[in-house]
């Protein structure tokens, strides 16, 4: 999954390597606390870019949907895709506003199903190299 933003407003690439600002941190911790709200959420590889970002999320089949944090809390159904991104760039967005106010995702994001063991070490792979590119 790839997420934009307006304007290179989340850190710099420095000697090939990511350096986060305030608002790219706030986005990395928004990430990792994802699974504390989604429980069907599964992390797996991220980087964070200027202007973007880049993560693997896997979709679980067990566990309740919503934790309290983003949205009440429901049991009877499950999270999927869209929704787990809405509520990370609604949770994020209001933490960054109130260091940056004119911070915006883009609208949408792109999404990709990975299909096989080969497509998944692919994906990692271009995700972590991604600072170096």
């Amino acid at each position: 999954m790839t997420m934009n933003c307006y304007g290179e407003c989340l850190g710099k690439i420095i000697n090939q390597e990511m350096k986060l600002n305030e608002s790219g941190n706030i986005v990395s911790h928004c990430w990792d606390d994802l699974p504390n709200h989604y429980n069907n959420c599964i992390l797996d590889q991220f980087i964070i870019m200027p202007d973007h970002v880049h993560g693997i999320i896997r979709i679980g089949k067990n566990g309740s949907d919503v934790g309290n944090g983003l949205k009440p809390f429901r049991t009877d159904k499950k999270s999927n895709l869209s929704e787990i991104i809405r509520g990370f760039k609604t949770f994020s967005s209001k933490r960054i506003h109130v260091i940056n106010p004119i911070f915006r995702w883009h609208k949408s994001f792109y999404d990709r199903i990975i299909r096989d063991e080969k497509g998944l070490m692919t994906i990692r792979n271009y995700i972590k190299d991604n600072p170096k590119n």
